[in-house]
């Protein structure tokens, strides 16, 4: 894979994530379909490449996959930034599509992404990426340390001559204080006078009660960057089934079984190897009335209403295929 000349790479996209983490911006709906939409793109155009790939995020919000022998093949590291981009989703419904998406990239062809694609797009309208400035949601710095006293302080402002200049000072004081009763009185009178100005120093003066200039709390602009290539997204047409349906699924399935007409071994191609009971499909099962039962994720049942007859059929995927496990006709109701 290869990054476009034309594309200026502004960090790797793990870190974008991580720094979008640590925001207080969360990730919405609609930047997350933004960037899930251009993984899979990115990924799927550069699906053949063997050397292994990191994500990298350029300057216009588009992610972009470069070459690095170092790094996963395409599908892992497009998985792998599926998931991060799950966990650092705001809500619920996102993290769960993204999670699908990152499965189905891991487990179904890029042919099949088309329908992973459309389910983004009706998840939520793309937004572009919001990319700085990103304000990190910090802790509240830890209270300052008592103060020590005076003498330590004005000590830890002096070199080692002046302190010892300070310590025979300190001590002449001591001994005039032991022997003078006039400074005793005098440096009383004094510390009291000291406290009653530091009391009143401490009391807090009216003040407005708007912010000002430097108490006010920035927050982060709207977003800068636009994102150019990502067309709008394509309307969702509900006649139109997903690739990933199970009726459509099954009903090609059904299609390819009946153009083996009376070759067995064509027809057992599509039948999963087990002792499970499996009478004939119907004959017109392809063209009959198909409902999901039960979807058990890789393991499906149908009816199918065909030619005045109901059979349930049961569907198993396999190594990217999906076979006929059994099926079983059931009689007519009485009406």
């Amino acid at each position: 894979m290869s990054s476009s000349t034309a594309s200026v790479l502004a960090e790797p996209f793990d870190a974008y994530l991580r720094r979008r983490a640590r925001s207080t911006v969360p990730l919405t709906a609609g930047e997350a379909v933004t960037a899930a939409v251009g993984l899979l793109r990115g990924c799927r155009e550069a699906a053949a490449a063997r050397e292994g790939t990191t994500w990298w995020l350029t300057a216009t919000g588009c992610p972009v996959a470069v070459d690095d022998p170092a790094g996963p093949d395409g599908v892992a590291a497009t998985a792998e930034s599926l998931a991060h981009l799950a966990e650092i989703a705001a809500d619920p419904p996102t993290r769960d599509i993204l999670g699908r998406a990152r499965e189905s990239v891991l487990t179904r062809p890029p042919r099949d992404w088309d329908a992973v694609e459309r389910r983004l797009f009706s998840h939520a309208a793309p937004l572009p990426l919001v990319l700085g400035p990103l304000i990190p949601s910090v802790d509240a710095a830890p209270p300052s340390p008592e103060r020590e006293g005076a003498v330590a302080r004005v000590l830890e402002l002096v070199d080692a001559d002046l302190a010892e200049a300070s310590r025979i000072a300190l001590e002449d004081i001591r001994e005039r204080w032991r022997t003078s009763r006039m400074l005793r009185l005098a440096t009383v009178g004094g510390g009291l006078a000291v406290i009653a100005v530091i009391g009143f120093s401490l009391i807090p003066a009216e003040h407005n009660s708007e912010p000002t200039a430097s108490e006010q709390v920035l927050m982060d602009p709207a977003p800068t960057s636009s994102t150019p290539w990502l067309s709008d997204p394509p309307p969702v047409d509900e006649r139109r089934p997903l690739s990933d349906d199970v009726e459509e699924i099954a009903r090609r399935l059904f299609t390819d079984i009946a153009g083996c007409r009376d070759d067995e071994a064509c027809a057992s191609s599509y039948e999963e190897n087990s002792v499970f009971p499996r009478e004939p499909l119907l004959a017109d099962a392809a063209a009959g009335e198909i409902e999901v039962v039960d979807d058990f994720g890789g393991v499906t049942v149908v009816r199918v209403d065909a030619a005045g007859s109901t059979q349930y059929v049961t569907l198993v995927r396999q190594n990217e295929r999906w076979l006929v496990r059994a099926a079983r006709t059931v009689a007519d109701q009485p009406s």
